[in-house]
């Protein structure tokens, strides 16, 4: 459990907001060390890490978790000091007032998006929809000290470093999608390399937020057998959906039936979690999974891809909360289902 909360940590800090992976590519190498055997990034913001198996003919597995993170991009600079900012990915402008942020300019110079009192608010102006465009970001500093540091095009993110609440809860910004790289990391520290007889390709894919292009760019160059989509999924809360009711955080991670993935390979998943006695959650859907399980699937001539989620509280704020055990009895499911293909399981 402690790996996992170190991984979560070190990754949530990372900053990844959609269109500006790379400023993450350094940290990543630092925290996979020599976990994989070959790395490489591509255009599309994508971090790809290679486990051989060393042998011939070896087939492949992809293990996909999104790098990328909603954020904002600095679209005016004011005279007086403020920023304007416009969204990078589905962000919430409800929770946005009062909140804590980070700008990537030529340096990290923390900020606050504005919040104008109740005192100051016109009759009925609180039941309006908040706009991003009406909300500003504070920084302290003058128009002119501004920008010498900031420009149209920096981007920026919510700051929420991570925290552990009761019953090994966590909460942070960009637990969607990077708990989820935490999980594959921690599948591969668990993997017994003298069982496995596939090559494993680890995803950190960019651009899920806006539209899956580091999914669908990377999954065609590797052209794998097998994919697993790992990303975080919504679940039960107060004044939440009905069909959520049976998705709790802390029963373990969530994997999805649906009519836009492979049926044999998530059975697969399944079975080999229900073998090694490994606690799961099933859900079905009836559509996409709105993750990047689809842009695998239909790659190339198609590759046969299931979805395994991570229960998730307050999706797209700077409080995403999950379970820590969901993490890792969902790494416990992927290194054993990667030992069994190419060998029990082989299709």
């Amino acid at each position: 459990m402690e790996r996992v909360f170190e991984l979560a940590g070190l990754l949530t800090a990372l900053p990844s907001v959609s269109g500006y992976e790379e400023a993450a590519f350094k940290g990543l190498e630092e925290i996979c060390g020599d976990m994989f055997d070959e790395a490489f990034t591509n255009p599309a913001g994508s971090f790809v890490g290679i486990v051989r198996c060393g042998k011939p003919d070896a087939k492949a597995l992809i293990l996909d978790a999104h790098l990328d993170e909603i954020g904002f991009i600095v679209s005016q600079v004011h005279d007086d000091g403020f920023l304007s900012v416009v969204n990078a990915g589905g962000v919430d402008t409800r929770v946005l007032p009062a909140s804590e942020v980070t700008i990537y300019g030529k340096k990290a110079i923390r900020g606050i998006f504005t919040s104008k009192p109740p005192h100051l608010q016109s009759p009925g102006e609180a039941d309006k929809k908040l706009e991003l465009k009406d909300i500003y970001i504070d920084t302290g500093m003058s128009g002119d000290e501004l920008k010498k540091l900031v420009r149209i095009g920096d981007f920026a993110e919510i700051h929420s470093p991570l925290m552990r609440l009761k019953n090994n809860f966590a909460v942070s910004k960009s637990m969607d999608d990077k708990i989820c790289i935490a999980q594959i990391i921690r599948a591969i520290e668990l993997i017994d390399r003298d069982r496995l007889n596939i090559d494993i390709y680890c995803i950190f894919s960019g651009g899920e937020e806006i539209g899956g292009k580091g999914a669908a760019t990377a999954a065609f160059a590797i052209d794998a057998d097998w994919a697993v989509a790992l990303d975080v999924c919504n679940c039960r809360m107060p004044e939440g959906r009905n069909y959520l009711e049976n998705i709790k955080p802390g029963d373990g991670s969530v994997i999805s039936y649906s009519s836009t993935t492979g049926r044999a390979v998530t059975t697969s998943l399944l079975s080999c979690a229900e073998d090694s006695g490994i606690k799961f959650q099933l859900r079905g859907e009836p559509g996409r999974t709105g993750t990047n399980a689809h842009y695998i699937q239909i790659s190339r001539a198609g590759i046969p891809c299931t979805n395994l989620s991570v229960p998730l509280r307050y999706m797209h704020t700077g409080v995403e909360v999950i379970s820590l055990e969901d993490v890792k009895t969902g790494a416990e499911i992927i290194a054993r289902f990667a030992e069994k293909l190419g060998g029990d399981i082989n299709g």
